[in-house]
């Protein structure tokens, strides 16, 4: 029997765990999240510039901070319930995507002394959670995807005078991502220059589960100013970017059975017909090129500048306008190496992100007691056509919301919120890109289709 080659595809599931941008499709662009702070959801995030006023401004604009009273403590969340489909083109099939609601927390504290204010925000400003089924015929991309990032930020704010206030603080970031990728055997050399799938293995041929889990942390900062004139208010924020490189990765991979045979004639055993998955066996033991072994991957949260402004010259109504720039153009590439026996595959995949925009319109009235809230925005997406993958299916979005404070004693008010994400849907991939001068339609061979429910809720306390 002649020795089985290495494989020269195995890197591919890897590569993907860069992009691990969610194909939870949420309010913001690429794997970006906005859910931080109930009364941002309810007023279409346009709070840079008109600033809620919760300890939740440590996020949305930390020189604002300096204008909160007293002590403020802000704790809530938000349930996130996304519906995914992919229409494949050769059959008219559908597939649903399995991606359970997601829960993203976040609080925040702030404490006012003389003219300056001191506070600190705990919350995710990126993460993922992409999910399908075992027979979507894109698991060879992705089964599963999950990014995990929490990022925690001292504050410090000044009013400088009477109209204007500044403020910000570091950022301290730790990520954590996990992929779960099919491979297919078709795609695999039998002989260099032979695949299976010439020797009659069909097509999405599964004999491999592909795993990667990885932290890393970062550090940035966020800042913030604010101004207030008369009626009038503008403000304007900066989060940095943030690189985190997952150095020190665990990449594993389990055999699948096929229960197949290669038959007589073989190039392997000419003479006998072959168990294929004997074949394999080698492949996930000590010394195979499928044995566990550490790899390394990084993922750049994008820098945000965002920028509005208020009027509060209608009684009991505030109405606000932001523009937000994301720096998605940092994430042209995804370099992936491995420091096992998979070395010689180490790679890098194309993305080409561009920069994208946000516009965002908010509104809110005080009703005797309680305050309710109704926003608008929409966000264009930062990936090229030939980039719209399983685990980021990105497209444009626009984002409904509305919402409610109501005190529910002397220092606490609870803030309740509802935001749907509609998308037009995008023609995408389920296939690796392998080559800068690939057309997109021998990539884009199906539509996604997305959409999301966010209810977020957030106690607010002042003393």
């Amino acid at each position: 029997m002649r020795p089985f080659p290495s494989f020269l595809t195995r890197a591919r599931w890897l590569a993907a765990v860069a992009v691990c941008l969610p194909a939870t499709i949420l309010s913001a662009q690429g794997f970006g999240l906005n859910e931080v702070g109930t009364c941002a959801v309810s007023r279409g995030f346009a709070v840079t510039g008109s600033p809620c006023a919760d300890a939740s401004t440590i996020f949305w604009n930390p020189g604002a901070a300096a204008d909160l009273e007293g002590k403020s403590i802000s704790i809530g969340a938000s349930d996130i319930a996304v519906r995914g489909t992919f229409r494949q083109d050769t059959t008219g099939r559908s597939y649903d995507s399995n991606i359970r609601p997601t829960v993203v927390p976040a609080g925040f504290a702030a404490m006012r002394i003389g003219k300056a204010s001191l506070g600190i925000g705990v919350y995710v400003p990126y993460g993922l959670t992409s999910q399908w089924h075992d027979n979507f015929p894109g698991r060879f991309s992705a089964v599963r995807a999950s990014l995990q990032t929490i990022y925690v930020q001292p504050n410090i704010a000044f009013q400088a005078n009477d109209n204007w206030s500044i403020g910000g603080g570091p950022v301290f970031g730790h990520s954590t991502v996990d992929l779960k990728q099919a491979l297919d055997l078709s795609q695999q050399f039998a002989e260099p220059g032979v695949t299976f799938g010439m020797l009659g293995i069909a097509s999405e041929t599964e004999f491999a589960r592909a795993k990667f889990h990885g932290t890393a942390s970062a550090v940035g900062y966020n800042v913030g100013v604010h101004g207030k004139f008369g009626d009038w208010s503008i403000g304007a924020r900066f989060l940095s970017q943030l690189t985190f490189n997952y150095r020190n990765a665990d990449a594993t991979f389990v055999q699948v059975p096929t229960n197949l045979t290669l038959p007589v004639n073989n190039p392997i055993n000419p003479a006998t017909a072959v168990p294929i998955d004997a074949i394999l066996a080698p492949q996930f033991a000590a010394g195979g090129p499928l044995v566990s072994q550490k790899g390394a991957s990084r993922i750049v949260h994008p820098w945000q500048m965002q920028g509005g402004f208020g009027y509060n010259g209608f009684e009991g109504t505030k109405l606000s306008v932001d523009l937000a720039r994301i720096g998605w153009s940092a994430f042209q590439t995804l370099p992936v190496t491995f420091t096992g026996p998979a070395a010689s595959d180490s790679r890098s995949l194309l993305e080409n992100y561009d920069d994208s925009w946000s516009y965002r319109f908010g509104a809110e009235h005080q009703f005797h007691s309680w305050v309710g809230r109704a926003g608008y925005s929409y966000a264009n997406s930062p990936a090229p056509d030939v980039t719209v993958t399983p685990l980021l299916p990105d497209m444009n979005r626009r984002n409904f919301s509305a919402g409610v404070e109501i005190p529910v004693a002397s220092m606490y008010k609870l803030d309740v919120g509802y935001l749907h994400v509609n998308t037009p849907g995008r023609r995408g991939r389920i296939i690796e890109r392998t080559s800068a001068s690939q057309d997109v339609s021998q990539l884009n061979t199906g539509a996604y289709s997305l959409s999301a429910d966010v209810f977020s809720a957030a106690l607010n306390i002042k003393f």
